[in-house]
């Protein structure tokens, strides 16, 4: 049996494949099943092989090569495909999973964070006694609150 030829697309090709493959998907991107605008389109191809598979949106197309680039250069444990694969499954399940019973991360910056933040921000700022009066208190009453 006879290799198959396969050609190489050239760059003034591109935008018009792009456009066509959108279409075939409806203009929904496979990664997301979101929208996808002519604007937001990036042809992507696979850096192993070199074949375009399809269209998908910009920043989708990002975080995929991150992955694949992460595998390739880092992840021996992924360059089985089957591991690879179960592990983007779990992925899913993972972040799905309700962790609210948990302690928050140290870095984290609660609604209550930012709330003092901006308190803080505008008695630096404030130019009225008053004003200054009235930032103090919200932050002795956020402080009594946190310390309950």
């Amino acid at each position: 049996m006879m290799p198959r030829i396969v050609e190489k697309l050239k760059y003034t090709e591109v935008k018009v494949l792009r456009e066509l493959l959108r279409k075939k998907n409806m203009g929904i991107c496979p990664i997301c099943q979101e929208t996808l605008s002519p604007e937001e389109a990036a042809l992507d191809h696979c850096h192993k092989t070199g074949h375009i598979r399809n269209t998908i949106h910009k920043d989708c197309n990002i975080l995929l090569g991150k992955i694949e680039n992460y595998v390739g250069r880092y992840g021996k444990r992924f360059r089985d495909y089957d591991i690879l694969f179960e592990f983007c499954r779990n992925v899913i399940d993972y972040m799905d999973t309700d962790y609210s019973d948990n302690p928050y991360h140290p870095t984290h910056k609660t609604p209550e964070d930012k709330e003092l933040r901006q308190h803080k921000r505008r008695l630096r700022a404030a130019k009225k006694p008053e004003t200054k009066e009235k930032y103090k208190k919200l932050i002795k009453e956020h402080q009594e609150r946190a310390n309950r």
